[in-house]
This record gives structure tokens, sequence and C-alpha cells, in this order.
């Protein structure tokens, strides 16, 4: 039965008339997700709504939380409803005699909206053949006033077309000019004649920026004709404005609501109807409504990308704007993209605030709103038992957002009676295997939220095993949301944030994109980056690079640094890669590529682990694999981990990396590390007045003898104890963190002199610098010195400004590699940029 409801769904749209015979949905071997394709975006059921009954939607009532599963059965009850049946045409299947409850949770029912959102390139061919019946006059309406007329009468005087090039410059020229004057035909025709009839308000919603994108598109258009003169290139005029194009993310996400408030106007207020009608009249002899000429500005900002994209095309890679213009490509997809998340979002903030009205006795703090917990990941009906009531199992239905779980009890229709509210970055999840016996029973998919302190716990019930696994990968995801797996190796103290102002990435230099907690701010030093330029963007503290002096050998001095970058995360290769494009890796299948950088949602950058090579390569080629389980396991330096009297063996699956270091001298006195017994008090002591770096090994009386590393790191001293365990053979093994064994205290020391402690203790980003007995008193608190070569004139209070011949006392060089120095001159500390100075040797002093 539940294959041949949707097929009977298919057949009865046919017969409404809003999709062809021949539709894909009609074909022999088509499937369930084939319909939902074809209806996800409501266009087509508005359609068929007014089909039956031309009018009668009303935009206002749409449900902005669509439940997937009820769509055929609204439908069904559609089709057999005296209206839908009053033009001759027969429902199909009358529900009466099925459990609606249990139907719909059919295996070909289950998760199509997730399934839906999975399937690539799918939607163009499907709506293709939806929108021949349902017509869009949006594309039409754009098409008729900006088009380019090649012999139109209003043309601007440019010199004649040569060649495909300039022919596309004529184009952008042409129908940019042709955009001016739809805008101000709206401003003069509309705005205007409105003014004395329509409130402030009404204005303020129905033209929102119309104005300003007149005035910022008169002003672009004046580049645009300045670089076809030849004072200025194409590229610069496109990455001159696109801070000004943001003003189209608040535009689209109004715009149907701007249309809303036209159609309710005209129909509640005749006056404002006729007057509208005169306005369309004397605009455009009545060829275009308003509602309609108010979507020109979308269809305009989302040309911009296709225009540079085919300039690219018939612009030679030897012009001397050819790099620019493929970066006015990146910046106006990036306007694309952020005009589409600021839409997104705002129909999202939406949705939230319908679930807070729909939540009755939700009573939340003052000064915040249900949105100030993030994004909804997901919402649906569990079974949860508390283990700290009476242990009862209830149903509930629960809203997972970013940072929060809602319980709730449904009481009638789309209305919730709060119960409990989680913190989720209080919990963690543990899994409950399904044993044999419960396999085939429902409610029986089940798993722990556990309190991080033990304080509670809840053990959640899902219906099906798919059903689990998307509930656990929603609670995962807002787990990685409040503290990203990349944060873990950065010494930022990244939060998600909301701007109130539009902000690019400091790392990536892309905008961040949505209308609420569009990326990530550190407090420190207020960095703000998207979560995927997390691993990527300078150390905490250090300042932009300042412009590139233009010096042979700075320049060649700088090029010496080989800065290895970190991976974001990494993936598989499904299979081999060969591409004979330039810059792009050759990988075989199976092999381990680290990702460096996602470029876009198809090309990414990345090194092959097997063979070292850095370069581009295609996502359609790997699989990306969790980052979760796959980190070693780190231990905070701040709370060092408890060590049992009893010494544990390690565990029999754990794998201890081989050692392969050649005679090691076990004599501890010859190191110049090794300062004997000794207890923290008087380690920090010892190395209160030492440089960064700094370190001592220690025996230490109070934890029963074991080995304990003391450092100086950012002025303070941490201590970190050394872990011992037997192996299997018997033999001891010594530890910082699980990731890494060694069989001596000496080869763990060498390898932490030249590898960073971060891999062990989260935000110890620094190494075994300088054993204590090697400080010299007279340079313990500086590294060197250097010269200024150059001028520099410090932008911000954490920065030196130096003067050429200054001498700059070097206090430390981490972040050397971001391009940037700490160091004092005079009395005063601060960073200064590596390529203005050059290092003095001891003969230079």
């Amino acid at each position: 039965m539940a294959e041949e409801l949707w097929r009977e769904c298919a057949n009865w749209l046919v017969r409404c008339q809003v999709i062809p015979p021949d539709h894909r949905v009609t074909w022999k071997h088509a499937q369930v997700i084939d319909l939902v394709n074809t209806i996800r975006d409501g266009v087509l059921l508005n359609h068929l709504l007014n089909n039956l009954e031309p009018g009668c939607v009303d935009l206002k009532e749409l449900n902005l939380r669509p439940q997937m599963s009820q769509v055929l059965h609204t439908l069904s009850k559609l089709s057999n409803c005296s209206r839908a049946q009053k033009p001759g045409i027969a429902g199909f299947s009358s529900p009466n005699h099925i459990d609606a409850h249990d139907y719909y949770n059919d295996d070909i029912y289950r998760n199509l909206e997730d399934l839906a959102n999975e399937i690539d390139g799918y939607e163009d061919s499907c709506y293709e053949a939806v929108y021949t019946s349902v017509q869009i006059p949006d594309e039409d309406i754009y098409e008729d006033l900006c088009s380019f007329q090649q012999n139109s009468k209003n043309s601007l005087v440019l010199a004649p077309p040569l060649e495909k090039r300039d022919y596309c410059i004529k184009e952008l020229i042409e129908t940019e000019k042709n955009y001016i004057v739809v805008l101000n035909m709206i401003i003069r025709n509309f705005i205007t004649p409105l003014k004395q009839i329509l409130s402030a308000e009404d204005r303020k919603n129905m033209f929102l920026s119309i104005k300003e994108l007149s005035e910022i598109h008169a002003g672009f258009h004046n580049e645009l004709i300045k670089a076809h003169s030849g004072s200025a290139r194409f590229s610069q005029c496109f990455l001159n404005w696109r801070d000004k194009f943001v003003i189209y993310g608040d535009y689209c996400s109004n715009l149907p609501r701007a249309q809303e408030l036209v159609d309710e106007l005209c129909t509640k207020n005749e006056l404002v109807k006729q007057t509208i009608l005169g306005c369309q009249t004397e605009a455009n002899e009545g060829k275009f409504k308003l509602r309609d000429l108010l979507s020109v500005p979308m269809q305009r900002v989302l040309k911009y990308h296709l225009l540079l994209k085919e300039l690219i095309h018939n612009t030679p890679a030897t012009h001397e704007d050819y790099s620019g213009l493929e970066k006015s490509l990146e910046c106006m997809l990036d306007i694309a993209q952020y005009v589409n998340e600021v839409k997104r979002d705002n129909e999202t903030l939406q949705i939230i605030h319908d679930i807070q009205a729909s939540i009755t006795d939700l009573s939340m703090p003052k000064d915040l709103e249900l949105k100030d917990y993030g994004r909804l990941l997901k919402d649906g009906e569990l079974k949860i038992r508390s283990h700290s009531e009476n242990n009862k199992l209830k149903n509930r239905y629960v809203f997972v957002f970013d940072k929060v779980m809602l319980m709730c009890k449904s009481t009638r229709g789309e209305q919730y009676s709060y119960k409990e509210a989680l913190g989720l970055a209080e919990y963690v999840i543990e899994d409950i295997p399904l044993t044999k016996s419960h396999s085939r029973d429902k409610w029986n998919f089940t798993w722990f939220l556990v309190h991080r302190e033990q304080k509670q716990a809840y053990t959640m019930y899902a219906k099906t095993e798919d059903i689990k696994t998307k509930w656990i990968e929603a609670i995962f995801k807002a787990f990685d949301t409040i503290h990203p797996t990349q944060a873990k190796s950065s010494d930022h103290l990244f939060e998600m944030h909301t701007f109130e102002k539009v902000r690019s990435c400091d790392s990536c230099e892309r905008l961040l994109r949505g209308a609420f907690y569009q990326g990530y701010l550190c407090p420190a030093c207020n960095v703000a980056v998207h979560k995927t330029c997390i691993t990527s963007v300078r150390s905490c503290g250090a300042p932009n690079l300042p412009p590139r002096i233009n010096d042979k050998a700075v320049a060649a001095s700088a090029s010496n640094q080989s800065v290895k970058r970190h991976p974001i995360s990494y993936c598989v290769a499904r299979r081999s890669s060969n591409l004979a494009k330039a810059g792009f890796i050759s990988f075989q299948e199976g092999d381990e590529i680290h990702i460096l950088k996602k470029l876009s949602l198809i090309k990414w950058e990345g090194r092959v682990s097997r063979t070292g090579q850095e370069g581009f390569f295609y996502s359609q080629y790997v699989e990306e694999q969790p980052l979760l389980h796959s980190q070693p396991k780190r231990m905070s330096y701040e709370v060092p981990p408890p060590v049992s009297p009893a010494l544990r063996s390690p565990s029999s699956n754990q794998q201890v990396q081989p050692f392969a270091f050649p005679y090691v001298n076990l004599s501890l006195d010859e190191y110049p590390w090794y300062a004997g017994k000794m207890d923290k008090d008087t380690a920090a002591v010892q190395l209160d007045k030492l440089p960064d770096g700094t370190f001592l090994v220690r025996i230490s009386e109070r934890q029963n003898g074991i080995y304990a590393i003391s450092m100086k790191h950012e002025n303070k001293v941490k201590h970190m104890r050394v872990q011992m365990e037997f192996n299997v053979h018997g033999q001891n093994l010594f530890y910082l963190s699980e990731s890494k064994y060694f069989k001596s205290i000496v080869e763990l020391v060498k390898w932490y002199q030249e590898k960073t402690l971060a891999d062990s203790f989260t935000g110890l980003d620094i190494s075994l610098t300088t054993p204590f007995k090697n400080v010299n008193e007279e340079s313990a608190a500086l590294l060197g010195y250097a010269v200024a070569n150059f001028e520099f004139a410090g932008t911000a209070a954490n920065m030196l400004t130096l003067k050429k011949g200054d001498i700059i006392s070097i206090l430390c060089k981490r972040g050397g590699d971001k391009g940037w120095w700490k160091g004092q001159l005079n009395a005063k500390v601060g960073f200064f940029p590596v390529t203005y100075v050059s290092e003095l040797v001891e003969e230079e002093l």
C-alpha cells in the first residue's frame, strides 16, 4: 500500500495539470524521492491550490516548519475534498482505514527530507519539467527590462566591439545602465506618488533600500565606464564595491514580505490599489506589476558572477587583468552566497520565532530569545527516561539547537508544553548497542545523554536505527558547533558569535555569512573566522602583517622560510586521480590526503600523506573522514590527570608506537635539564626569571617519585606529570598523552624538544626549548637582538613602532611562521614584523 500511495498522488497531480504526463515521477523506475524533489519547495503545491480555486493561497498561513512525512496524508485529504473534486477530478486513496501515525513511518517515507538534500544535481532536471507548466515571471521581467540589446537606441557610445571579450564588457555595462533605469523608475513612478498615501513604515517595508541601491549602482556604473576607457581595471570595480553589495542580503530577505504587503494593501485599501495601478500604467503601460518589479534587484545581484564567468572565459590567461577577474569572480560568488545565507537565516529566525510562540509555557531568561541558542538542527518525537525522577518512560517532542536541547510535550496541533532544557555543552553521548532480542522491536534504539559531572542522565529511545543515527549526528553537530574540533589545536579562545555589522573572515577574507552566529570570535584578540578557517588563522595576539617591503634582500629572506600548513581535516581517496592540470595533485585509491583548505564545495587543496605532494583536487574523488574519533586523546595542562599509585597496564587494543632511536645515555645527571628531586614550588622559583621555553625535569616526592616536567610559558610556570605504564612485555613506558609512548625519559624529552606539546596538551603550542642549566644569567630575559632596517608605525597597542637603526631585544620567536616576533624597545614590549629587521650575530653586538 505504501508503494502505491505516492504513485496515485503523482497521477492525481497529472490530472490536475500541474505536472506534464511524461514527468519523471510517472516513469516506470521512478521512486518516492522523485516526487519529494518535485514538490519540496512548495511552488508546485501553491500552483495546485490556485488551479483548484484561483487566489485561495494566503502566504501568511503557510507552515514554515513542514513535516515531510505528512505531505502525502495532506494531499490525499485535499484530493478527496469537495472543492478539489468539483472539476470532476478523482481523488486518490482515502486514508480513513489506515493508521496514519504508523503508516508514515514505513521505510519508504522515512527521512525523505535528508535523502533529498543529499542528492546533488537533481534539482535542475526536476525543476526543468515542473517549471514548464508553472510560469515564473521574475526572470522574464529581468530579461525584458535589463537585457543587452546590441542595437538599442539608448545604448551608451562605447568603442565598437572587436572580439567576444569586448561584447562581454559591453553587455556588462549596458545591462548595468538598464538596471539603474529600473531602479530610478521605481523611485520616480512608485515611491514618490505613494509617499502621500502610504505610512512611513509601509513605505520602508515595501521599498527597502531601493534608493540606496540606486546610488550604489550609479557609482558602480561610473567606475565600469572608467575601466572601459582604460583608466582602471574591470576587476578592481567589483573588488572596490563588494562591501556595498552586502545590502542585498537584507533586500532579498525582505522581498517576500514586501510583495505580500503590496498584495495586502491592494486588497484592503481601494485608494492604494487604484494609485498603484495608475503608477504601473505610467511606468510601463501596465506591462509589469509593482510586486514583480521589486524582484529585479535580486535577479541582478545573482547575475554578476555569470557575467564575470563569461568575461573570464573570453579573456586570455596572459591578459594583465586575468587573475584580477578571477578574484572578482570569487568576490561576487561570495556576495551571492552571502545573500543566500542571510535570506536563509532570516527564514530560520522566523521558524525559531514560530517555535518559541508554539511552546505555550516557555519562560526565557531576561533579554534572551530562543534564537540566542543557535540554529535548529533537528526536531521530532522521542521517548525519554530520566534517571533522577520516577524512571517512567515519557513521550517528548524534542528540539535540538546549537546550544540547547528542549524537551516538550505535544498538546494539540503545532502547540507544545515546555518540560525541560539541557545545555548541550554540559553533556556527552554514550551509545547503547542493540541486543538481538530487541532487534525487531520499535522504540528500542537507545543511547544515553549523560551530564559531564554525573549530575543527571537520560535514556533516549528512537523508533528505528536510522532515526537514532540522525539524532546522534545532530547532537554531535551541536557539540562541534559549541566547541569546534579545529579549535583544540589553536591558541585562540574562539566562541560562537553574532556579528551585528558585516565582517570578513580574518583568515580567508571572505564574508562571514548569515544573519546570526555567522562565525567565531576570539575575545582576547578580536579575531573573527569561519569555522573552517580556525586552523589557518594567525596566532592569538599577533596582528596582521603590514604591507610587504619592496626589498629584494628582505623578500629573499622571507621566501626562504618554509612554513608547513596544518590540515583542517583529512580524507581518503575513493578512486585514483591523475589530472593533467597545473596545480592539481595525483593520488591513488586509498591514499590519505590532508585537507588544507576548502576553496569551494568541489575544489579543495590538500597534501598527499604518501608522497608529500601539495595541490588542488576535486572533492568527488575522496571521502572526508570525521575528526571526532580520530584525534588522539588530549589532556589539559592546567589540570593534570590523576595518577594511580598502582601502575596500570595499557589496554590490549592500544597501539604502542615502535621505537627506532639509537643508543641513549640514561645517566640523567649528565643532562642539562635534569634537576633531581625537587618540589613544584622550588621549580617555579627556579624558572620564574628565565625566558619562555626554559624547562627542567624533576622527581616529585609528593607523587610517589614520578617524573614531572616544569616549563616557563607565557610568563607562568607550568607543571606536567610524566605518566608511566608497563607494556605487555613488562617494560616501562613513559608518556605525556596516550598518543605517543617512549621507553625512557630521555627519549621523551628529546622528542618534545623537537615537536610541539600541543599534541598532548590543548593550547600548549610550544616545544621544550632550553634546558634550565643552559640559560646564561645575562641573557635570561631575551633570545637575542635585532636591528630595524625600515621604519614601521605600530597601529595597535600590542605593536612596537620602529625607526631605522633601532636595536630591539628579542623576547619570543613564537609566531615567526606568521611573520612576527615579540620584543622590547626602550620600556615597551610588543610585536614587530620579522621582515623589517635583521637579527644581529654575536660579533655585531
